[in-house]
C-alpha cells in the first residue's frame, strides 16, 4: 500500500516541484536580467519588436496591475509569507486531487509565479527605498496606450490558472465513462 501511494504522489509533487522551482528561477533570473541592462538606458527602456513590444523598467511596490500603487514597508513580511503559503498550499492541492502530470504542472507553474514575485515583493529593495516588483515587459497597443507592465512571474500565474480551466473544460466534456475508464487504468497499472 505504502509503495502503491508512493508511485502516485511522488511523479505529481515532482512535476509540481520541479515547475515551481525552474518557474521561480526564470523569474528571478529574468528580473535580474532586467534591473542590470535597463537601469542605464535612456528612460530605462528597450524597444523589442517596434512599435508592439518593449521591455521597460519599472519597480511595483504595490499590488498586480498596481491596482493598489503603494502597499507600504510592512506589506514586505506579509507578502513574503503569502507566497509561501501560496505555495504550500498549491502543494497540497496537488496531492488532495486526483490530479495528473498536466495539473500539476499548471499547479506549479502558478506556485513558481508565486515564488518569484513573493522573493521580489520580500527583499529587493527599490530606488528610491521600500521593496518593488520588478515589471518589465511592455506591450503596445496600435492605436495608442498599452497593457501593464509585467514580469514572467505574471505570465506564469496566467499560464498556469488558463491550463488549468482547459484541463477542467476538457474533463467536462469528455464522454460519460471516460474518466472512469481512465482512473480505473492509472489504479489498476504501473
Amino acid at each position: 500500500m505504502k509503495r502503491a501511494l508512493s508511485r502516485i504522489f511522488v511523479p505529481r509533487l515532482a512535476w509540481f516541484g520541479v515547475t515551481a522551482l525552474m518557474g521561480g528561477g526564470c523569474d528571478l533570473q529574468t528580473k535580474a536580467w532586467a534591473e542590470g541592462a535597463l537601469a542605464s538606458l535612456p528612460g530605462r527602456s528597450m524597444m523589442v519588436a517596434s512599435p508592439w513590444l518593449e521591455f521597460s523598467l519599472a519597480y511595483n511596490r504595490g499590488t498586480a496591475f498596481s491596482v493598489v500603487p503603494d502597499l507600504g514597508e510592512g506589506a514586505r513580511l506579509v507578502f513574503g509569507v503569502a507566497a509561501l503559503a501560496v505555495v504550500v498550499a498549491l502543494g497540497v492541492m496537488v496531492l488532495r486531487w486526483r490530479s495528473g502530470r498536466g495539473e500539476a504542472v499548471a499547479l506549479g507553474a502558478i506556485a513558481g509565479g508565486a515564488i518569484g514575485n513573493g522573493v521580489d515583493r520580500a527583499l529587493r529593495l527599490a530606488p528610491g527605498g521600500g521593496t518593488g516588483v520588478i515589471d518589465f515587459v511592455k506591450i503596445n497597443y496600435p492605436w495608442g496606450g498599452s497593457w501593464p507592465i509585467f514580469n514572467v512571474a505574471d505570465v506564469l500565474v496566467g499560464v498556469g490558472a488558463g491550463l488549468l480551466l482547459l484541463g477542467r473544460f476538457r474533463s467536462s466534456r469528455a464522454p460519460e465513462g471516460a474518466g472512469e475508464a481512465a482512473a480505473s487504468d492509472a489504479g489498476a497499472g504501473g
